[in-house]
């Protein structure tokens, strides 16, 4: 590729990202802006994620111990699983947050590499059609997540100031509350440490959803290019060797070297696909252990708490929407090389020759084992996943609240 076209592809790549730098930067992250220059531009962005890092961590600690407390101290099934869905979303955060920057570098290098891989010709209307499509799909996708979930953050942290205003406006004691559910190593009920608590939990409450957005539209992203350049792989694999109604068949198509240079393409999507699994691997095994408690606790908050009902059930679509994109964005990948093998049989294999068929014959083989995410390689993650998520939700509810309704 020239260097006019790998800035394209490179410009290209860049805007698909926006979004996502936006919200690695407020944790100290990118994978897309220049490597700081100098030393104290280095020092400022280990010391912005750092202090990310330890917010996120303080929270999550101060919410573990309240909810051990409470199963220690409380016999109460609802004081036990009011924050528990929080403390599943924090973790999966906490863990993005590290994946995503102990990864970094794999990540800028997959960056880079798929700036060779980039499709720049607009002259071919059917690929031109695929990548518009993938990368609309794509913008659409990424904005109504980032906005479910910066919304539901904000109503949390927006709830105790308005139950404070109501309870003024009706002449009734009013004490502002807290956000979350967490222990300090001090009486936070005090003047100034009330205001510092309430403060910090705004805080932790924004970089948590930073962490979480950063990390899952990294994933959707590059897993949204994977499934276009093997999509735009099928329709070049379905032209080998066609041959038109206006030709005469006089003697098979010699078309070998458009073979080979189809197979390179599918290894190098292969071993791409690969890296990225590798990446998040730690990551989809958070979501698969811990999706299906969260969605089970907060729908019984949502029965139970009518103050943070709406709340609740912003964290609820987020929970549903976030589990459903990661899983439909791997199945989509699994789908995609999958379709390798169809597009070879669907190709003109019968007008070439024997070199290029036994060529197709290898590639359809190896098509045959299609590119797939794991939950750290114990599972595969697709739609079923997803469904099998759901299904535990409802038994875990259906256990929760049978406990419930029988104290």
């Amino acid at each position: 590729m020239s260097a006019k076209n790998n800035e394209t592809a490179k410009r290209e790549i860049h805007e698909t990202l926006k979004l996502c730098n936006f919200c690695t930067r407020k944790i100290g992250i990118s994978f897309i802006d220049e490597k700081p220059s100098t030393v104290i531009w280095k020092v400022w962005k280990q010391l912005w994620f750092l202090g990310s890092a330890v917010v996120l961590f303080l929270k999550l600690s101060g919410q573990v111990n309240y909810v051990v407390n409470k199963l220690v101290t409380s016999s109460s099934v609802v004081d036990f699983v009011a924050s528990l869905h929080i403390v599943g979303y924090d973790t999966m955060s906490f863990g993005k947050l590290l994946t995503i920057w102990w990864t970094k570098d794999i990540f800028r290098s997959l960056l880079t590499k798929l700036e060779d891989l980039w499709p720049i010709s607009d002259h071919d209307k059917d690929a031109v059609e695929i990548k518009n499509e993938k990368l609309s799909r794509l913008r659409i996708i990424q904005f109504w997540y980032a906005f479910w979930n910066i919304l539901g953050v904000w109503l949390y942290n927006l709830t105790p100031i308005v139950i404070y205003i109501y309870h003024k406006i009706q002449g009734a004691p009013a004490h502002l509350g807290y956000i979350w559910h967490l222990s300090y190593p001090f009486d936070k009920t005090q003047p100034v440490y009330h205001e510092l608590a309430f403060v910090f939990e705004v805080y932790a409450g924004v970089v948590s959803v930073w962490s979480m957005l950063g990390s899952d539209i990294l994933f959707m992203t590059m897993a949204s290019h994977i499934s276009m350049l093997l999509r735009l792989l099928q329709l070049d694999i379905r032209r080998l060797a066609v041959q038109h109604s206006n030709e005469k068949k006089i003697q098979p198509i010699d078309c070998y070297e458009n073979i080979v240079s189809v197979i390179k393409i599918h290894q190098r999507l292969i071993t791409y696909g690969n890296d990225l699994e590798d990446a998040f691997s730690v990551v989809f095994l958070i979501n698969v252990l811990l999706s299906s408690v969260n969605i089970c606790c907060v729908v019984f908050n949502i029965l139970l708490d009518p103050w943070m009902a709406m709340s609740n059930k912003f964290f609820l679509g987020a929970a549903l929407t976030q589990v459903g994109i990661l899983c439909w964005y791997a199945d989509d990948i699994f789908t995609s090389s999958s379709g390798v093998a169809n597009a070879v049989y669907e190709s003109g294999w019968y007008n070439s020759t024997i070199r290029c068929q036994s060529a197709l014959m290898i590639l359809m083989q190896r098509s045959q084992k299609p590119l797939y995410f794991t939950a750290y390689k114990f599972s595969s993650i697709t739609m079923a996943t997803y469904s099998s998520i759901l299904t535990s939700s409802y038994s875990y509810f259906t256990l929760l609240y049978t406990v419930y309704i029988s104290d």
